[in-house]
């Protein structure tokens, strides 16, 4: 049901929840610069502070405040680059 991850040297936390067909995630990021992949399609509301995403071939970063959402493809690499402390909710597929 619930899954505490942990990533970048416990930088980028999330709590993900999973069951019946949905899978969602609320988490938080220290400022910081990160990579991630995303093995399906993560589509991500930032709700305090502020993202910055670049997605694999994009050249310019995009930035995303509260109550913007961005979406990642399946199986595609993607960085971020949080200037303050960022929380977000994800759903993914």
């Amino acid at each position: 049901m619930y899954t505490l991850r942990k990533y970048h040297d416990d930088k980028v936390q999330s709590l993900t929840y999973e069951k019946g067909g949905v899978s969602a995630s609320v988490g938080i990021m220290d400022v910081g610069e990160y990579e991630f992949g995303a093995m399906e399609k993560e589509t991500t509301t930032v709700t305090s502070g502020r993202i910055l995403v670049m997605l694999s071939g994009d050249k310019e970063w995009k930035v995303y405040k509260p109550f913007k959402t961005f979406i990642i493809p399946g199986h595609t690499n993607f960085r971020l680059k949080v200037d303050e402390i960022s929380t977000y909710l994800c759903y993914y597929g």
